[in-house]
């Protein structure tokens, strides 16, 4: 593998205090035809860490400075579109719960299992993929809503309520005719075949996406 594959492989990035596991980790991901990269603190990959890389974090909770569940809550704040796949030694039933309801893709016990991280972070790589797709398609929609002039984003705003489009021609004093165009015209910015689509298009756009909780 070149370099330029090894750059475009999403990252795993383990961020734990042992430096033994983090090394042991890299070596099993680049087994693996893998990237990773290892941190020792989570100030440390708040430094350092390319958060908008695609990826996933594999997070230690007991660390000195910022704890793992504390790194969570600041990469929430961000909105950080990162699963992270947790682990840890000392697990309490609160303390996975916790976890789990912020958003985790996994929560894992150490000593840890080759066979279900790997599957962890398939997972949680698969998640952030899916995530990078909606973000993508939200700008990708707000860029298109971008390009209406002012009267077709009026007409858009009656299309998606129903209105036929002699109710619209009435509503804003323009002939039937016109309202076809900039029907016509807007559905072509917004690149859509249907109103069904425009609305769903729409829709998706004006989510705001909370990954973490």
């Amino acid at each position: 593998m070149d370099r330029h594959d090894v750059l475009d492989l999403p990252m795993v990035s383990i961020v734990d205090d042992d430096v033994a596991l983090r090394l042991s980790l890299v070596d099993l991901f680049e087994s693996l035809e893998m990237s990773a990269a290892p941190y020792e603190s989570g100030d440390d990959f708040l430094m350092r860490a390319d958060l908008g890389k695609a990826g996933c974090i594999l997070l230690d909770i007991h660390m000195p400075g910022i704890n793992g569940l504390e790194l969570q809550k600041q990469l929430a704040d961000t909105r950080s579109m990162l699963p992270i796949v947790f682990m840890t030694a000392n697990a309490t039933v609160s303390m996975s719960v916790q976890a789990m309801k912020r958003g985790a893709s996994d929560f894992l016990l150490k000593p840890l299992d080759s066979e279900q991280l790997v599957e962890a972070i398939g997972r949680a790589i698969r998640l952030n993929a899916d995530r990078r797709a909606l973000a993508s398609q939200r700008e990708s929609t707000m860029a298109s809503v971008q390009r209406l002039t002012p009267r077709e984003r009026e007409v858009m705003t009656h299309v998606v309520k129903g209105w036929l489009n002699k109710q619209i021609a009435q509503e804003l004093s323009v002939s039937e005719m016109m309202i076809k165009i900039h029907r016509s015209r807007m559905m072509k910015k917004m690149q859509v075949g249907s109103l069904a689509e425009l609305v769903k298009k729409l829709d998706l756009a004006s989510k705001e996406f909370d990954f973490y909780q």
